[in-house]
């Protein structure tokens, strides 16, 4: 019986690029099917079936070494079309079960269903029906973390794989995690777990026990993250899409369970935070001026770079022109992405700029795309787009460059 003061849930797809590709092909049903972009010796693994995961295979691998590991496996190149429609559709059966739900990748969310067991039962109950729902739908298995906090939350949802549902509270947590090696928690990764080790620390019960000054003096600031996480003591709240941001900025972050190195994913999720982040500026009247991303690589090595352009803009076609350029080359092709992160600044209320849409503008001039030919049209494609999706969701017209194959 849960009685956590707040219930989140974070669901989590099982092995869910390589589960839409076999929904859509049955005869790759048991399986080793090995999902990446740009399939080939120099590609990387995005995900892979649980066929493919007992020869060692998994997210991130070279593809050469995974055809080494797994010989007989069925190699597909991403397809981002189908995986991006599957999330939409997800997105819809998430908020029947609850009013605040934060995507944190196409395949993954936390749910905040504190105070919804007049319509659904308890937390159990709505996790069941939620889970048979997307059964039915979509022919898609997911495993959901039940906890009183988001961090608890994702650990939870990994422990009983493929769909599987696990309760985890503190007292719990400890009992399972703390003797595990420190790269169990989320967010640790292997230049991280070499740093503790080398200071002694090899178990998340090692790390609760170390003090968190030390740790920041060898971190940083995430060295205090680790700290609370350590503990399980994360207390973080979740927040909805749409959830109401200070008129000085607005921007959208994710922070991925697998660490992203394909330079197709990466882009395509920065075109969906992009396209977020301006539908949200155009809602409430805003155009902005710079630009900024957040890059943090699989060590905790974080950048933020900014951009202020030279006319105020709400276009998701610009914003995302713009942040492209602001990634180095080096993030996907030597390190690892956890998270990704756009924002818009020096904003202005849309109707107090007489002239926000310049044809001459440098910034659009840049582009060698057609459609920034006809301004016009762009502003009345961009209208048409809000408006369809005002009416019938979020997911029912998706950005072109998040379809690529």
């Amino acid at each position: 019986m849960v009685a956590f003061q707040s219930v989140i849930l974070h669901v989590d797809m099982d092995a869910f690029f390589a589960a839409v590709e076999v929904r859509n092909n049955p005869k790759l049903k048991g399986k080793p099917v090995i999902v990446g972009g740009g399939i080939g010796q120099r590609g990387v693994v995005s995900t892979c079936s649980y066929e493919a995961r007992k020869y060692g295979v998994k997210s991130g691998m070279p593809a050469g070494q995974a055809q080494r590991l797994c010989p007989n496996g069925v190699f597909i190149s991403a397809g981002l079309r189908g995986y991006i429609y599957a999330s939409a559709c997800l997105q819809k059966i998430f908020n029947k079960y609850s009013p605040v739900v934060e995507p944190i990748s196409v395949d993954e969310a936390f749910l905040d269903i504190t105070g919804t067991e007049r319509l659904f039962g308890g937390p159990e109950e709505l996790v069941y029906a939620m889970k048979n729902e997307i059964w039915e739908e979509m022919k898609l298995t997911c495993s959901v973390g039940i906890a009183p906090g988001k961090y608890l939350a994702k650990l939870a949802s990994g422990i009983n794989k493929p769909d599987g549902m696990t309760i985890l509270d503190r007292d719990r947590f400890k009992a399972i995690f703390f003797p595990l090696p420190v790269d169990s928690l989320w967010g640790v990764g292997e230049s991280t777990k070499r740093t503790l080790n080398r200071q002694g620390v090899f178990t998340v019960g090692d790390l609760a026990a170390t003090d968190a000054t030390v740790l920041k003096r060898i971190f940083g600031i995430n060295g205090g993250y680790l700290s609370v996480m350590s503990r399980g003591e994360d207390t973080s709240s979740i927040l909805g899409t749409d959830e109401a941001q200070d008129d000085k900025s607005m921007s959208h972050e994710t922070t991925v369970s697998k660490d992203i190195q394909d330079p197709t994913i990466i882009k395509a999720t920065v075109l969906w935070l992009s396209d977020k982040v301006s539908r949200r500026m155009r809602r409430r009247g805003f155009v902005g001026r710079t630009v900024s991303v957040k890059i943090r690589s699989s060590d905790f090595f974080t950048i933020t770079r900014s951009h202020t352009l030279s006319r105020p803009t709400d276009r998701s076609d610009v914003l995302y022109y713009h942040a492209m350029k602001l990634i180095p080359r080096e993030f996907g092709m030597k390190f690892k992405v956890r998270l990704l992160g756009v924002r818009m600044s020096e904003l202005s209320r849309r109707d107090r700029i007489d002239d926000v849409n310049y044809p001459d503008s440098p910034d659009l001039g840049q582009l060698d795309l057609s459609l920034f030919d006809d301004e016009v049209k762009t502003n009345r494609l961009t209208k048409a787009v809000d408006s369809i999706r005002d009416k019938y969701g979020e997911g029912s017209v998706l950005l072109a460059g998040t379809l690529c194959e």
